[in-house]
């Protein structure tokens, strides 16, 4: 028997925004012959057609449910780029837990874990997979004896529940449950399981079989009060590639990484829409329009329109100017001879002068490494970057620069005095989006001294 009930809404519903939505219901289980209360939460997005969403089962969700649902919500919605992909959750409240997720040293002569592995994935996870909108990736989150269970429904179902997050999982207090799971993870490298460990964890490297498979450890917290921080750092770790590095990509680009992931994980990694828009904001701020137009239509085609890209859909149209070739350029151009780069080599001392803003220290040394000439830069004392391009064009001038996070590059050009002691030169920043509220960009001017 199946019933329906509201449970809770967060915030509130107008015209263009979708709330997140939980509800309750019981379900009746033939393995365990027993109801169960299952608690569910939906993701903002999940109103719309073509959308389909991870899942995540959730165990002691009596206590668990509010921090998780919670989590996803900053991590979805509060900043601008997402730091894992929305989702459902289910929760599964707790009837009898000593008897469906028993203690390490009660855990292989417990008759009560099998049954509730079938009931979980026999029963629910078909069920949830009908119910919902569900794209095929299904998450395990446990924490304590829940977090040893997750870890057996991984060893039991690798295909069906290929990411687990374990927390506090206590491995270590039965060595014999910790070699055969140990065993049985190193048999299933293509899972991502993360582990996160205050007080207990595995004992062994459990990532020197598996890269996919790591331990965490968080400071200052108990067996009781790791959860909520575990949860975060977990899910950031099992989605720490959810995102490209880049903003600006093409939609080529795009696709082919996400088929990558797919690949690697043997589950459909859809491609997120606001990476999608993010990078057509960004190539617009470069006038790239054809670009910006192919994103937006996959977008369209994948997501629908919305509000969103119908923006940037106009702003790419009204693009009149051609795209700036220089940052193509720099970010192909071969790296420098030993004979281009040597006058340059050594340690530089000076002053970015950045109108509209404040001037910058920087200290750099040209070095090699790995065979490849960098830029090693220190600024203000404090932060140290690398360049992502480095060479000297023919007129014998040194460019270097790196990436911004948000899109773009720094792009600097620097001549050398005839005394090869100074290097004077400009910065520039080439496929910026400014706010319109910021002051208009001025090319920032240096002067370095060879120390």
């Amino acid at each position: 028997m199946i019933l329906i009930l509201p449970f809770l809404a967060i915030g509130q519903k107008n015209e263009t925004t979708k709330i997140e939505i939980w509800e309750r219901f019981n379900f009746f289980s033939k393995t365990l012959n027993e109801e169960r209360e299952i608690l569910t939460y939906s993701p903002k997005s999940a109103e719309k057609q073509n959308a389909h969403f991870p899942v995540i089962y959730l165990f002691d969700a009596e206590s668990l449910f509010q921090p998780l649902v919670g989590t996803l919500s900053f991590m979805n919605y509060s900043s601008s780029l997402p730091q894992m992909p929305e989702a459902y959750i289910v929760g599964i409240v707790n009837k009898n837990r000593s008897r469906d997720m028993p203690t390490p040293q009660e855990f292989y002569q417990a008759q009560g874990v099998q049954q509730f592995n079938d009931f979980i994935s026999k029963e629910l996870q078909p069920f949830i997979a009908k119910k919902l909108r569900t794209n095929g990736l299904n998450i395990a989150v446990g924490h304590s004896q829940g977090a040893l269970f997750a870890t057996y429904l991984l060893t039991q179902n690798p295909a069906q529940f290929p990411f687990v997050l374990a927390l506090d999982a206590p491995m270590s207090v039965s060595k014999t449950l910790e070699t055969d799971f140990f065993k049985k993870l190193s048999d299933n490298c293509a899972s991502k399981y993360v582990s996160v460990k205050a007080i207990y964890g595995w004992e062994a490297e459990i990532q020197s079989k598996c890269e996919n498979h790591r331990q965490i450890s968080l400071l200052n917290e108990s067996h009781e009060t790791m959860p909520l921080k575990g949860m975060y750092e977990g899910l950031k770790l099992l989605f720490e590639d959810y995102l490209p590095k880049d903003k600006d990509l093409s939609m080529e680009t795009i696709k082919a990484y996400y088929e990558g992931l797919s690949s690697k994980y043997h589950i459909t990694y859809p491609i997120p829409a606001i990476v999608l828009l993010e990078s057509a904001k960004q190539h617009i701020g470069q006038s790239d329009k054809k670009t910006a137009i192919d994103l937006l239509t996959e977008h369209d085609k994948l997501m629908g329109e919305t509000v969103r890209s119908k923006q940037l859909k106009k702003e790419a149209n009204a693009i009149t100017t051609s795209p700036d070739r220089r940052m193509t350029d720099a970010l192909n151009h071969r790296g420098p001879t030993a004979a281009e780069i040597a006058p340059f080599l050594g340690v530089w001392s000076g002053k970015l002068k950045v109108p509209n803003g404040e001037d910058l220290l920087i200290d750099f040394e040209i070095k090699q490494i790995n065979n490849k000439y960098v830029m090693q830069s220190t600024i203000m004392n404090s932060f140290k970057i690398n360049s992502d391009f480095l060479f000297v064009n023919q007129k014998k001038q040194l460019v270097w620069g790196r990436k911004h996070d948000g899109g773009g590059i720094y792009y600097s050009i620097g001549e050398l005095t005839t005394n090869g002691q100074k290097i004077n030169g400009t910065e520039d920043l080439i496929g910026f989006v400014f706010p319109k509220e910021m002051p208009k960009f001025i090319v920032n001017t240096f002067e370095f001294i060879k120390k």
